[in-house]
């Protein structure tokens, strides 16, 4: 497969470029383990959003590569009561007054071993919350991510691995803020999804599901085109509990599948005004605000990680080529 895999500088940024001959990625471990790119080597096809500079990137971080969330999307007010503990996160959507997309995408990360073989290139990074007081200043538990990135033919894995080291129960979402590159006018779209939760003017879950006016295009894919979209969809997943978003471009025949596993409940889809070429499939494992929610966790994915234990989540993005 000539796997390879090596240090690299990506807008003055250390970063691991990885690759065989089938896909080559790129993560920066500073700008919170960002899969910043993905291409496929036989078409020369960027996959992802990728920013041109480092301004553009920070100016809005969550819409470049493959953002880690934790916990996703918003929270009212950036307050919500736990357990025996009320947690009060910062207001960082002013505009809104609420706290979005968590603590580790902005944040460094460490790598923790890189391994390389004739078939598989795997690439460990970590982030303790320990280690920055920020962080445990809001959200006052000890607890570790490591994700693994696993690339093996034309098959990109992700396992995120959520570790509380804490005494108490960690009140616990997850999701990714997947920007792929979506030119409207040739590429479809389709997502197995059953309902849609009605949103508020500050984009917060009013609670109530609704009916999706073009559910059975969504579901067998439909074009975007003239269509923004910032929604959450309640997932619809297959027998075996597995969801796939499926991307395709009709001029460069990519086809991308984007499947996660049953901990991820609900899907955001974001495509700013739909005409500036990307689209944000997201799963997140709670829904947007999920711990303010009187609806039952099983319905909105809110749920604790025991003490000393860990939650696994699988995700994988399969793209294939048709010439």
């Amino acid at each position: 497969m000539n796997t390879y895999v090596e240090e690299i500088s990506f807008l003055n940024e250390p970063a691991i470029k990885a690759g065989n001959s089938e896909l080559e990625i790129i993560i920066i471990p500073g700008w919170g383990s960002n899969l910043i790119s993905m291409v496929h080597k036989k078409s020369n096809t960027e996959l992802l959003r990728v920013p041109n500079s480092t301004e553009e990137y920070l100016n809005n971080p969550v819409l470049y590569g493959t953002p880690i969330l934790f916990p996703p999307n918003r929270i009212d007010q950036g307050k919500f009561r736990f357990g025996k503990r009320t947690y009060q996160f910062e207001i960082n959507e002013m505009d809104k007054q609420n706290h979005i997309h968590g603590f580790v995408h902005t944040r460094e990360w460490n790598i923790s071993s890189v391994e390389v073989n004739e078939q598989t290139v795997k690439i460990i990074t970590e982030f303790d919350s320990s280690k920055h007081e920020d962080v445990m200043a809001q959200f006052p538990h000890h607890f570790v991510i490591r994700m693994s990135f696993i690339l093996n033919d034309n098959l990109f894995a992700k396992k995120a691995e959520i570790i509380n080291k804490s005494s108490e129960v960690l009140p616990f979402g997850f999701g990714y803020h997947t920007s792929f590159v979506f030119p409207e006018e040739t590429s479809i779209f389709k997502l197995p999804v059953d309902k849609r939760w009605k949103l508020n003017d500050r984009f917060l879950p009013t609670g109530e599901l609704e009916d999706i006016e073009y559910k059975y295009e969504l579901n067998e894919g439909m074009s975007l085109y003239g269509l923004e979209l910032d929604d959450v969809f309640l997932s619809n997943p297959n027998n075996s509990g597995l969801q796939t978003a499926q991307i395709t471009n009709k001029s460069t025949g990519i086809e991308i599948n984007y499947t996660v596993d049953q901990s991820f409940k609900h899907w955001v889809v974001y495509n700013k005004d739909a005409r500036s070429g990307f689209l944000c499939p997201e799963p997140y494992t709670w829904v947007t605000n999920a711990p303010n929610l009187e609806v039952n966790g099983e319905l909105t994915g809110l749920q604790g990680i025991e003490p000393k234990d860990m939650k696994v989540l699988r995700a994988w993005i399969v793209v294939s080529h048709k010439s």
